[in-house]
């Protein structure tokens, strides 16, 4: 009987683990070594494309320079002035320094940018750094990316070059820089943005996600650009190939060994973006697989075998007494004398269940005290996102600032004013519900904005019963959701836009709904909107659509949220509805009236 009761515990002990292991590490086996290739593909296309993104998201940095110093007649006349004149004037000198400080302030907060020129063709040589603001090439030790300049063929618009300047005359090494070129076709100028490659290889380090993983970022020349390391191997391997070949996923051989490479092409700047894996790569996790298999399974072989003899041990002693008690029982012997206190583990087995059932009852109560202050904090963090305090000083000051020097209100301290009225709306206490008029007086200021910005790109229509604007709801419940539809719907569509506001009340709920004649969104693309939507991640796109969604759900419960609806083409359309409660169908209060 008890080599039965051994037998009975090891195999408890034993198949449970040893089956599960067994399995999983085979199945491992086999799943990595007929897909890796196709996961290592994937992975590979997932970093090139995170890589393309940040790079060329640092890149479009020359964008809204040249919109300013290429377009703008008054900016290039007074930047022609300014190099061309040995002496400023007083408005000169007010107009190189609002200029200079537009020019280093992206410089001053981006880790990544060394510097910027502004060159306009002049006798003198002068150029505005964003450094030592205005320059000249006789004085400034970086003077190569003029003959650069002069050189390129005024066909080329943009591009992208890597260099190694010595800023500094006490320097004793070169500075690697990567430059891009962005000419000013109507002066025949150009706009210089030096950046610092450390800050991108440290990017391009941080995305590697195979052992020994090489990427690359090369430009039309076959000149390597960007890359996270330096490997050995890419001496053997003949780039000029690679950079011929047009297959985004292929093999090739050097030196013994091979390679996988997968690449992805840049169509605006002619680049690309190459992943190159070891093949000897794809092994080693076979190989740990194995490994962590085997030690797995002789640990718990090692430790069912061990906890098998002990229980065995234990357990059969304690039926056997108590089989011996059954027996005295039976046959009307005396009982033999039991221990004053429960010391069996069917006794703690009891005590257990009791103290488990109390404890758990205690973490329910636990638990919903800390979902509520979950939702409170969440809903916090919500608001907090859009409460930037220092901003609202800040503008406090352009504002005053902009009246001094121009002796006047304009379209700029206009522009302010609305953009202060929106912070200051969105300052107050975030958990306080304003009334429906309140939050569309807010929306029109939002609007004023926009609407100066886009050069009346589209037009904004309100059709709402007068009894609804009392009705109080969560402060920022509409602006998001037009503010998708401006930047996913109405920018880039040809032509004249139309929002549509259309608040009403049926039965019990106030009903909203946000209509565009935008662009619009295919099927495959608004299903993925509605599954991030409700997800319980951010993402980057359409925060605006999240955000408001879930403080919905923590304001009013789980079936309250937004419904999308989208066709290519066509538009777009947000639904939302409100509960009414008591709590927010008071009357509108004095200080909200439009």
């Amino acid at each position: 009987m008890k080599n039965k009761f051994f037998i009975k515990h090891l195999s408890m002990f034993l198949l449970p683990l040893l089956i599960p292991l067994t399995i999983l590490g085979t199945l491992s086996i086999l799943i990595t070594q007929n897909y890796i290739k196709e996961d290592i593909n994937k992975n590979s296309v997932n970093v090139l494309k995170q890589t393309k993104e940040n790079i060329e998201l640092i890149l479009s940095e020359t964008d809204p320079m040249s919109l300013v110093y290429g377009n703008d007649l008054k900016v290039i006349e007074a930047l022609s002035s300014i190099m061309k004149n040995s002496s400023l004037t007083h408005e000169e000198l007010i107009s190189f320094d609002i200029l200079k400080s537009f020019l280093s302030a992206p410089a001053n907060a981006r880790p990544y940018i060394d510097s910027f020129y502004i060159y306009m063709p002049n006798s003198t040589g002068r150029f505005i750094s964003s450094k030592q603001g205005l320059s000249d090439l006789q004085t400034y030790n970086d003077k190569e990316w003029y003959s650069h300049f002069i050189e390129k063929d005024e066909k080329v618009k943009l591009w992208i070059e890597p260099r190694k300047v010595k800023q500094f005359e006490f320097e004793s090494t070169n500075t690697p820089l990567v430059t891009i070129y962005q000419r000013i076709e109507s002066t025949n100028g150009v706009i210089v943005l030096n950046i610092r490659p450390i800050y991108i290889e440290n990017i391009l380090k941080s995305l590697s996600t195979f052992p020994e993983q090489c990427i690359l970022v090369v430009n039309e020349n076959n000149q390597i650009i960007f890359s996270d390391r330096q490997p050995e191997y890419l001496k053997d391997l003949n780039m000029d190939s690679i950079n011929k070949s047009n297959e985004a996923f292929y093999t090739i051989n050097a030196a013994n060994e091979s390679f996988i490479v997968s690449q992805l092409n840049s169509a605006r700047y002619g680049w690309k973006y190459i992943s190159i894996v070891p093949q000897r790569a794809l092994y080693e996790v076979p190989f740990r697989i194995i490994q962590i298999t085997m030690l797995l399974l002789l640990i718990s072989f090692m430790l069912g075998l061990v906890l098998a003899f002990y229980l065995t041990r234990n357990r059969y002693k304690q039926i056997a007494n108590i089989i011996d008690i059954i027996d005295s029982a039976e046959k009307g012997n005396p009982l033999p004398s039991l221990p004053e206190r429960v010391q069996d583990e069917y006794g703690y087995i009891v005590q257990n269940i009791v103290k488990t059932f109390i404890e758990q009852s205690y973490l329910k109560v636990q638990l919903s005290e800390r979902r509520y202050k979950l939702q409170v904090a969440q809903f916090t963090a919500l608001q907090s996102q859009i409460n930037p305090h220092f901003l609202f000083n800040t503008l406090e000051a352009v504002n005053w600032e902009t009246i001094a020097l121009t002796g006047k209100p304009n379209q700029v301290t206009k522009i302010i004013d609305n953009l202060s009225e929106i912070l200051r709306y969105s300052l107050t206490n975030p958990e306080e519900r304003v009334s429906l008029q309140t939050e569309i007086k807010n929306v029109k200021s939002y609007l004023e904005i926009q609407k100066y910005r886009y050069e009346d790109k589209f037009d904004l229509e309100w059709d709402y019963d007068p009894k609804v604007i009392g009705f109080r709801v969560m402060k920022l419940l509409l602006q998001p959701l037009i503010e998708n539809s401006i930047y996913h719907g109405i920018k880039e569509k040809e032509g004249h836009g139309l929002i549509r506001i259309k608040i009403k009340l049926v039965e019990s709920a106030l009903q909203i709904a946000i209509v565009d004649n935008g662009l619009g969104m295919n099927k495959d693309t608004l299903e993925m909107l509605r599954n991030n939507v409700e997800t319980q991640h951010e993402f980057s796109e359409h925060i605006g659509l999240f955000n408001t969604n879930k403080r919905l759900k923590l304001a009013y419960g789980e079936a309250y949220g937004i419904t999308i609806r989208s066709k290519e083409g066509w538009g777009t359309s947000v639904y939302l509805k409100i509960p009414m409660t008591q709590a927010n169908t008071d009357s509108v209060d004095s200080d909200d009236r439009l």
